[in-house]
């Protein structure tokens, strides 16, 4: 299902050919669940077409070091830096299948973050409400149980700078709580794609580190702190001296 740029085109117009597109891919993907009698082969279909649509109509390209991380443990929990609207579809590329994701709240009625999360069946976070959040992370663990990856943005929301904001413990307790690995996903400069609250996608390359899964087995909720504190390491070192490949 191919989709290209178009060079000259206003980034405006890639911007709504990219979310235009996925009202066909999600009549695809309703017909590979129709096919195969399975929700997730057309979730599957979704996840792993849409996402690279949008950046491939938007002119964005990803060079990622470290792909081969990515692969080497499923289910696992994806954190990546979150700087704008975008990043998301980078990590999504990325990790293409078999995942749901984490967002706040606010987003459940947005018309196209509220519409991918029902289709990934995401959880929407009330981060102002201890209780309903620790709900929401549970319907996560469950899934993840299942099999299923996790997307989830540590910092909890758009940080407007190239600085690692604070993380919070939501994603490390998933991994805690259902025994799988974290793996950071390091976005250099995803605000070649738009600044925090743009909501017009502009054409570039995106650098993406991988890093290799962190396993979580032996961590305890006491020392989670200081756990937390040493993976948000990982990002500012990682940035400060990229890998090479």
């Amino acid at each position: 299902m191919p989709m290209h740029y178009i060079p000259g085109a206003p980034p405006q117009l890639r911007t709504v050919a990219g979310l235009a597109s996925m009202l066909p891919v999600t009549a695809g993907a309703l017909a590979v669940g129709l096919l195969t009698g399975s929700k997730r082969h057309g979730v599957n279909f979704f996840t792993a077409n849409w996402p690279q649509l949008m950046l491939n109509a938007g002119g964005v390209s990803i060079n990622v070091v470290g792909e081969e991380n990515l692969h080497v443990c499923r289910p696992a929990v994806f954190i990546f830096n979150h700087r704008n609207s975008f990043d998301v579809f980078v990590a999504a590329a990325l990790v293409r299948e078999n995942w749901t994701a984490v967002g706040k709240k606010e987003l459940q009625n947005d018309p196209i973050a509220g519409t991918i999360g029902r289709i990934v069946d995401a959880a929407f976070i009330e981060r102002d409400d201890p209780r309903k959040s620790v709900e929401g992370l549970r319907k996560v663990e469950e899934l993840a149980r299942k099999g299923l990856s996790v997307i989830i943005a540590p910092e909890g929301t758009r940080v407007g700078s190239p600085q690692v904001g604070p993380f919070k413990k939501g994603p490390f307790r998933i991994a805690m709580a259902v025994g799988i690995p974290i793996v950071p996903i390091v976005i250099r400069n995803a605000e070649v794609m738009g600044a925090r609250d743009s909501l017009t996608l502009h054409a570039g390359t995106v650098d993406v580190a991988v890093l290799p899964p962190v396993a979580v087995d032996t961590w305890t909720v006491e020392e989670l702190p200081d756990r937390i504190d040493r993976i948000r390491q990982l990002y500012i070192d990682t940035l400060q001296s990229w890998p090479a490949r």
